[in-house]
């Protein structure tokens, strides 16, 4: 939710800092948003944007357990089963090996 509109995303993905979104008629570059996804919520600007794509930085960081929260969405989403998707998570940026 950005002061002007409210927009539907999909979460393509999260870290502790910041998420990208995948959509149609996404807010643009510079604009300050509202992330809403269950009860993780987070303020924040769109720092690039482009492609059906944007980039958002978090004024705060997320919790753990927030971002774990949200982690498991995008893999329900991708139909990965929560710990299935950790691992892979994990391997591909080197704590699995």
């Amino acid at each position: 939710t950005t002061m002007k509109q409210s927009h539907s995303a999909l979460l393509a993905d999260v870290s502790s800092t910041g998420a990208r979104l995948r959509g149609e008629q996404l807010p643009y570059m510079g604009e300050e948003m509202l992330l809403s996804v269950d009860a993780v919520r987070a303020f924040g600007s769109v720092i690039w944007s482009g492609d059906g794509e944007c980039g958002i930085a978090f004024d705060c960081p997320l919790a753990p357990d927030e971002e774990q929260a949200l982690r498991e969405k995008i893999a329900e989403a991708h139909g990965l089963p929560p710990d299935i998707k950790a691992a892979y998570d994990n391997w591909v940026v080197g704590c699995g090996r």
